[in-house]
């Protein structure tokens, strides 16, 4: 299981998989591609509060690593989001 970090767009599309505990599914596309492939994410370690600052094309960089079913499960996360949002 290797690491890794990547910087990527949301693209809108997230669900939530299952309540207990919370796990979340988003996809995104990297910012630096020549082709934006989407890729898929699963995260459950502090899914609620990436959902809860997930705005619509939002940019994240986020860390994990690919599971057998090639998708990318995050262990850590950063939104960026304006000066605004966080005064407010």
């Amino acid at each position: 299981m290797q690491s890794k970090d990547l910087t990527v767009k949301y693209l809108n599309k997230s669900k939530i998989l299952k309540l207990d505990p919370f796990m979340l599914y988003l996809q995104v596309t990297p910012l630096k591609a020549t082709e934006p492939m989407p890729i898929n994410c699963i995260i459950v370690k502090h899914a609620l509060t990436l959902f809860y600052q997930l705005q619509p094309d939002a940019q994240l960089a986020l860390y994990g690593h690919y599971n057998t079913r090639h998708q990318f499960v995050i262990t850590k996360f950063m939104v960026r989001s304006a000066v605004q949002t966080l005064a407010s």
